[in-house]
């Protein structure tokens, strides 16, 4: 089965060149990257307790 192309040319040149220097396929190399995303910008947690780095100031400096 052919896949169709969602992105444009360049992010799909950038994604496979993403996927295959890490010898990953398409689909496993789109869910990392949303994943990474969704983590650095505070989308998702990855279950570890406590205030991220870049939320740290001195109001919740204990």
């Amino acid at each position: 089965m052919e896949r169709t192309k969602v992105f444009e040319p360049e992010l799909e040149e950038a994604l496979m060149s993403f996927a295959t220097s890490r010898q990953m396929q398409r689909d496993d190399a789109i869910r990392q990257i949303l994943r990474n995303w969704l983590l650095n910008e505070g989308y998702l947690h990855s279950g570890d307790q406590g205030i991220p780095p870049e939320k740290l100031n001195a109001s919740n400096d204990d």
